[in-house]
């Protein structure tokens, strides 16, 4: 069992370690839990936000048994006592979903990836069944070969294909080679699986409609090394939405496709009105969204206006003002946490240095009882807490999002925010 640790540092930075490669005897939740604590123990590591593992039924289980034997390790050991510990992969989600799509059209991709091995295998033979495609002419480099694990190969390997299948079908009909080629035994000694005919494109073509759907969110998803979380949640609904789309679609297989993607897809986040919501509450610390988003992905799920929205809106309100309430009472200035000044002022520097105004720098006193207004004013904030009657967390929703204008394919940094 691998165990992966992220984390953010005190430069605001993300931190990715693993920190366990441990034997488990066994599948057992018991076991995996023992493994867990052995770890966490091993690394001294106290405190725990979210436990992220795959759908088996066993790491269910471990957690229930981590969360009670992990909240003994201290008071804060974890935050609103672990009722959202328990994270879904999202990645291992998108992967079981979209094994059961290409399970189904198995048959259909065979015949499709013997065409790819035989182009790439042939050289330039295919001088005279050239087709003009976007990227130029088909070459062997042009149409690229899936690695089974890996499904989103088989995808792009499948999208290419199909900008290909005229070439395709005219080398049926005047390649003798390319015909002998399906005719002889394959490397499993079975016979090659037929050229594809127009109902496998058909299904290549509807398969497609699905994959590019999980393809784009899966580059989402399955950043490791960079800060994604505060992007899961709109993957999600991008993902929900769409097969919903398809739902409603005329042609009756992609239509009965998309109910049963959708309703496994719903399954295995155990109903998305009851998904972890610290997916949603990292959504709305990304200053450029906020609750704006998150309103946006419920109207989009359950209707404008619609009673669920509302119920999800004020339910992930609830969430943000307990875990503002619990961060004070472990980190406020009344739990004995310093300042932002404080700890500006005792670390020697600020992260952006800033151009001081020297206005004013050759004032006197005279020390004789001269006063000014402003030397008081100074004080009075940390004396009376001169501000905003609300507190920070209504200040962060009801201030406008960040809206910077960043060149393309550079994100907006959220954690220096």
């Amino acid at each position: 069992m691998g165990v992966t640790a992220h984390y953010i540092d005190e430069c605001w930075r993300l931190k990715k370690l693993i920190i366990g490669f441990k034997h488990v005897s066994d599948h057992k939740g018991q076991t995996i839990s023992r493994v867990l604590l052995d770890v966490l123990a091993d690394w001294r590591i106290e405190k725990i936000f979210c436990v992220t593992v795959d759908n088996a039924t066993a790491n269910s289980f471990a957690l229930r048994r981590f969360h009670g034997q992990f909240s003994l390790v201290s008071d804060d050991a974890l935050v609103l006592d672990g009722e959202w510990l328990h994270m879904r992969c999202s990645a291992h989600i998108i992967n079981l979903i979209v094994k059961d799509g290409l399970t189904d059209a198995n048959e259909s991709v065979d015949a499709v990836r013997n065409d790819v091995v035989y182009v790439r295998g042939s050289g330039n033979r295919l001088i005279s069944f050239e087709q003009k495609v976007e990227s130029g002419r088909m070459t062997r480099g042009s149409l690229p070969l899936d690695v089974t694990t890996r499904w989103n190969s088989t995808y792009l390997m499948l999208s290419t294909g199909l900008k290909f299948r005229v070439a395709f079908d005219k080398m049926e009909t005047e390649d003798k080679l390319y015909n002998d080629y399906f005719m002889e035994v394959g490397d499993k000694g079975k016979k090659r699986v037929r050229p594809p005919q127009y109902a496998d494109w058909k299904a290549i073509e509807r398969l497609g409609r699905f994959l590019v759907i999980f393809y784009n969110s899966t580059l989402v998803v399955s950043a490791s090394t960079s800060l994604n979380a505060h992007k899961c949640y709109e993957e999600i609904v991008n993902i929900a939405t769409n097969l919903l789309a398809l739902s409603e679609s005329t042609d009756h297989e992609l239509k009965d496709k998309a109910e049963e993607m959708f309703k496994k897809f719903d399954k295995y986040w155990d109903g998305l009105k009851n998904i972890n919501k610290m997916l949603i509450v990292a959504t709305v610390f990304d200053p450029t969204k906020k609750m704006v988003l998150a309103s946006l992905c419920f109207d989009e799920l359950y209707g404008k206006d619609s009673l669920e929205g509302k119920a999800m809106y004020d339910s992930v309100m609830s969430v943000l003002r307990s875990l503002f309430k619990e961060y004070g009472a472990r980190y406020g200035k009344e739990a004995g946490g310093k300042s932002d000044e404080a700890k500006t002022n005792n670390s020697g520097s600020t992260p952006c240095s800033r151009e001081l105004s020297m206005i004013g720098t050759d004032l006197h006193d005279d020390g004789l009882g001269y006063k000014r207004i402003g030397r008081r004013y100074k004080e009075m904030p940390n004396e009376i807490g001169v501000k905003d009657n609300r507190d920070e967390l209504d200040i962060y929703l009801k201030e406008g999002v960040e809206n910077p204008d960043m060149m393309a394919g550079v994100e907006y940094d959220v954690l220096s925010f």
